[in-house]
């Protein structure tokens, strides 16, 4: 069965949040098709984990009895989502008949400096064998293109939110690195001191990309169709974006909560007119991007976009939106 198709026909309709995200960590289409990414070394593969029919019973029992897992991820409070995004990953690791976890977050020193951590080791009892996972959650707006609007699709021009993060970066950093810490001779030494002679080498990476509304890059090399592509708007093209959508009601989405599909609470839910005069409060200590959810008539989000202060990703005062067409 193809992992990607597995993916995309999920139930998010999980009561708990935290099993809504787990099944989106674990088994959401990946970002990338690293097949398809020129700088992916041979050996290093996606995630071979796949949605299996056991492994959805097992998300429905844990829907109905969440314990184990809510209490697994308070032991370690976070409000980083990297962290958050690993704890989901352990939990299944550690849960999941057909694997064990055997180390996560393992740090390789040499002499006197770190090298790298292992993000997760888990050995595969399908395969009989170890192998090395790195993960990695991001979201990556897309630059709107200038005079070179021709240009080849590349990932120099997707950034994160907060402008420090670029996917060409990223991916550098998985690739060449994060994912090659095996090969270090202190690494090795460490791991045979663990039993481990091979690893097998895998990367999940999950998250959304983000198109502007006019000079739209392509998607980066790799892209998965599996993944959907959304849009992000600054705040003056908000009215006309949100007057285009399937939807009445909008809620901004918390770091915490962009995993999983939204499902909102009647309190949380905003009209048009109400997210258009709440946003600018948001922006007065800061002008980071934020995430908004378009809510159906079951509160369940149809579609998400981020929205920007102004034009993007240069830093600016919000403009005022034109007029709201009416509904």
């Amino acid at each position: 069965m193809n992992p990607h198709h597995s993916a995309a026909i999920i139930n998010y309709s999980y009561q708990t949040q935290a099993v809504r995200d787990l099944a989106w960590a674990c088994f959401s289409p990946p970002m990338l098709q690293l097949e398809h990414v020129t700088a992916t070394p041979a050996q290093v593969l996606p995630c071979s984990l796949q949605l299996t029919d056991h492994r959805r019973q097992w998300l429905a029992r844990l829907d109905r009895s969440p314990a184990a897992l809510l209490d697994h991820l308070a032991n370690r409070p976070t409000h980083r989502l990297g962290i958050y995004f690993e704890q989901l990953w352990h939990f299944f690791l550690q849960h999941d008949p057909a694997v064990d976890l055997v180390a996560h977050n393992l740090a390789v020193h040499d002499a006197g400096r770190t090298l790298g951590e292992f993000d997760c080791i888990y050995y595969c009892a399908l395969r009989d064998c170890h192998v090395h996972l790195e993960l990695a959650v991001k979201y990556y707006l897309g630059i709107p293109r200038g005079d070179d609007a021709m240009a080849q699709a590349n990932a120099h021009e997707w950034l994160g939110p907060d402008q420090r993060d670029r996917l060409e970066t990223k991916l550098e950093q998985l690739l060449r690195r994060q994912i090659a810490l095996g090969d270090a001779p202190a690494a090795k030494q460490k791991l045979r001191v663990m039993g481990i002679d091979t690893l097998a080498r895998e990367i999940a990476l999950k998250g959304y990309l983000f198109q502007p509304g006019a000079a739209a890059p392509p998607p980066p090399p790799g892209h998965n169709p599996a993944s959907t592509l959304n849009c992000w708007r600054t705040f003056q093209e908000l009215p006309s974006h949100c007057d285009a959508l399937d939807a009445t009601t909008f809620t901004i989405l918390p770091r915490m909560r962009w995993l999983s599909p939204a499902r909102c609470d009647t309190a949380a839910r905003m009209t048009q007119q109400e997210l258009l005069a709440e946003l600018p409060r948001h922006w007065e200590s800061d002008h980071y991007p934020l995430l908004i959810a378009a809510l159906d008539e079951k509160l369940s989000e149809s579609s998400r976009f981020f929205v920007t202060p102004g034009p993007w990703p240069q830093r600016c005062e919000p403009q005022s939106p034109a007029p709201a067409t009416q509904q």
